[in-house]
């Protein structure tokens, strides 16, 4: 079954000292790639990363970027760089933009892919992962540029078009934003209709359960929020001088009778999500 897209858009904020517990790269990217896969099986649209120290948001997004763009599309978009170099130990994230069908006799009228622009002795062609580029009609970017298309015609010479994401009615991954704002500007501005921390100190969520899916009925946007290794999230907001309560609209214990002293970020975010999926 293809998962569809959700009317709401949710976005996981996490912090740029994500992996800094880690000596080596080799388990930073193990966390980020669980983060990845946590965000595209309950279809989180956006991984925002705010500040916190110690910053390492430049190999987050970099690793998020990579596990989530289509396999055969990263020849173009990424150069073989040491930060890298264990994310062929990843699990693949198996969304539904991640096609594997690779024949251009198989593509269907109406079928979205993404892909790169590309130059075809002088004419705009994508490489949607099939055999050969398809000759693209109609306004494009510049070549080299990731491109979201349609097909629109198929047999021997397939034709396609751009398409904006918001046509697409499946569940399309997710994109990485490595946020300048702070954790309480992002929570307390005008971004999100509905903000949501993550806490140990919440409030369990199966008391907040009919309130949070009346508010998430009237929301078009959703903030989940969860904090460092090293702290939680009322800790970093109090180094902005604002409280949990003046930024969120909810604060909740996402895991009550946690097994374990501790709960790490991404475990959280796994669990946190899979509960939220039930009432999105």
């Amino acid at each position: 079954m293809t998962p569809s897209r959700r009317g709401i858009r949710l976005s996981v904020a996490v912090p740029a000292s994500l992996v800094s517990e880690y000596v080596n790269l080799r388990d930073k990217t193990e966390v980020i790639g669980r983060l990845a896969r946590s965000a595209a099986i309950f279809r989180a649209d956006e991984i925002v990363i705010y500040p916190d120290q110690p910053d390492e948001s430049s190999l987050i997004k970099l690793i998020l970027g990579y596990i989530e763009t289509p396999q055969y599309l990263r020849k173009y978009l990424y150069k073989v760089r040491p930060e890298l170099q264990y994310v062929g130990t990843l699990q693949p994230l198996r969304t539904p933009h991640h096609q594997l069908e690779a024949h251009a006799i198989n593509l269907r009228v109406g079928e979205f892919r993404e892909g790169v622009l590309i130059d075809q002795q002088g004419v705009d062609a994508v490489d949607i992962g099939v055999e050969r580029p398809i000759r693209l009609f109609g306004k494009a970017p510049s070549r080299g540029s990731r491109v979201t298309i349609k097909v629109t015609k198929v047999g021997p010479e397939p034709h396609c078009e751009m398409a904006k994401k918001i046509e697409i009615p499946t569940y399309w991954g997710f994109e990485i934003q490595a946020s300048k704002k702070t954790l309480g500007e992002l929570a307390s501005g005008a971004f999100y209709d509905l903000t949501i921390a993550t806490s140990r100190t919440g409030t369990p969520i199966a008391a907040e359960d009919e309130h949070l899916k009346a508010q998430i009925v009237k929301a078009r946007s959703i903030l989940v929020a969860f904090g460092s290794p090293r702290s939680g999230l009322q800790e970093i907001l109090r180094n902005e001088h604002r409280e949990l309560a003046d930024c969120f609209q909810f604060i909740l214990n996402t895991i009550p009778e946690q097994g374990t002293e501790t709960v790490r970020t991404e475990e959280a975010v796994h669990a946190s999500l899979a509960v939220i999926n039930l009432l999105t």
